[in-house]
């Protein structure tokens, strides 16, 4: 009988619930969970973190985890992958050492994966020739005027599978590119070739498993969650299963969840998920391979069942991607809502008022917006405007002022400046307190690319 491993997505994102994770912790169904942490978003977050405390920059939640999730899955022989350690994994490690050694749990192995963090070496790299062109408008780095505060590269497989080589137990990766956590488990299990001049075979084995950590990177979304093609969601959402893949070496899988959770594993929920944020199914790019996914198939073998076959792969690209952390000044934001009748004009009014008095005022406010919740708040100008018999017939609708600045005074000033508007302005007015936030960090990304080259990736492992 062919070898298998059963590798669950415990995570979805920073601040993801830990209770479908623990739920197959307590139930052993599976050998490793995958928590996925990052997005680009995300590291900004944690950057902010640092601002206020360089020795933070990890996903805070990892703090609870190694209460609960952690010590349970170790006591299951569960071993936990996840890009948790952000933008100082080393700080993370030993951190959940202590709280693991804390509760009695000593001499498990952490591992730490860095070398994707190249702030400091962003000179470096133009002098070397990287011209680091913003991939959205070309423009290059040099051309940029504002301060970079964090630089991360999206590196592969290779560490995970060597710090699982290394008897690791627990790996908190930076920047590690949220599939290659999978694919690292994988070519730790399995011993698939990583790396230039593969075979056709090697690299379907690799595209197969960066499909396989594809489908349970986002956890519950796979598995029922955030769904159109199972709506309208006629099953349990407060107890998302989240999705397990048995994989077998070959690199085909079977996802299934733990029968005592809600949600649903189907077909639909798989491809829903497999098509998201790929961009171009024929060649949906990774640090470690290029994956064509238009021969895919998904099966459903039993109800809950379904398998993943089918998945080709291509030789990674010659460039990784790299994404920069810019302070690009402040952001503040306040709420308003307005009642029935005339709630549409009067927000109309109301904004018209606004714009008056920051017009007026000895301040610089470099960006503002004011998004109408319930009239195309969340798509603004990209979707059309109802017409006045449907706008007058509505009950409330809600405006968002939103300013950019470049100092931390200028939103307390602006806001403070339009309070009068609670009776000077239309009527049928309630404002939001605590809802708006004034003069935070505001940092933008630089996306580009370098030569994969540059970056040398090392594995520190310590022990609780």
């Amino acid at each position: 009988m062919s070898k298998t491993v059963r590798i669950a997505g415990g995570q979805g994102f920073y601040g993801d619930s830990p209770m479908a994770a623990i739920a197959i912790a307590q139930e052993g169904g599976a050998d490793y969970i995958v928590n996925d942490a990052l997005a680009e978003l995300t590291l900004s977050i944690l950057q902010k973190d640092r601002m206020k405390d360089p020795e933070t920059g990890y996903a805070k939640d990892i703090l609870f985890q190694a209460k609960t999730l952690y010590p349970l899955a170790l006591s299951k022989g569960i071993k936990v992958v996840t890009n948790s350690g952000g933008l100082n994994p080393i700080a993370a490690a030993k951190k959940v050492s202590e709280i693991l050694a804390a509760q009695g749990l000593k001499g498990i192995k952490i591992a730490a994966i860095t070398g994707d963090n190249v702030l400091h070496r962003l000179d470096e790299l133009q002098q070397g020739g990287e011209e680091l062109a913003n991939l959205d408008s070309g423009i290059p780095f040099s051309e940029n005027k504002y301060q970079p505060t964090h630089a991360n590269v999206y590196i592969g497989a290779k560490s995970v599978a060597e710090a699982l080589n290394q008897g690791a137990q627990i790996i908190l990766a930076g920047r590690v590119a949220d599939p290659c956590l999978t694919l690292g488990v994988l070519i730790h299990e399995f011993g698939w070739e990583i790396g230039e001049d593969l075979s056709q075979e090697a690299l379907n084995k690799l595209a197969s498993g960066i499909s396989i950590g594809h489908l349970l990177e986002c956890g519950g979304q796979a598995s029922g969650g955030n769904s159109y093609a199972e709506w309208p969601m006629d099953y349990p959402i407060s107890n998302l299963g989240y999705p397990i893949a048995e994989v077998s070496e070959d690199g085909t899988a079977v996802f299934n969840k733990l029968d005592s959770q809600g949600g649903k594993m189907s077909r639909d929920t798989l491809r829903e998920q497999l098509v998201y944020e790929i961009h171009d199914p024929a060649n949906y790019m990774t640090p470690d391979v290029t994956v064509d996914l238009t021969e895919a198939t998904l099966e459903t073998l039993e109800p809950g069942k379904v398998k993943l076959s089918g998945v080709k792969g291509k030789p990674r690209p010659e460039k990784l991607k790299l994404t920069a952390g810019l302070m690009e000044g402040y952001m503040s934001d306040q709420f308003f809502f307005f009642s029935a009748p005339y709630a549409y004009e009067k927000v109309q009014k109301f904004i018209e008022g606004v714009k008056e008095i920051w017009s007026k005022l000895p301040i610089q406010i470099e960006r503002s917006e004011f998004q109408i919740l319930g009239v195309n708040g969340m798509h603004g100008s990209a979707a059309p405007t109802p017409p006045k018999e449907v706008l007058d017939q509505m009950n409330e609708i809600g405006v968002r002022l939103v300013v950019k600045h470049s100092d931390n005074r200028t939103g307390k000033m602006a806001f403070s400046s339009i309070i009068c508007l609670g009776l000077n302005g239309p009527p049928g007015i309630v404002g939001i307190p605590g809802w708006g936030k004034q003069d935070r960090v505001m940092l933008s990304l630089w996306p580009t690319l370098i030569d994969r080259n540059w970056i040398e990736e090392k594995v520190e492992v310590v022990e609780s």
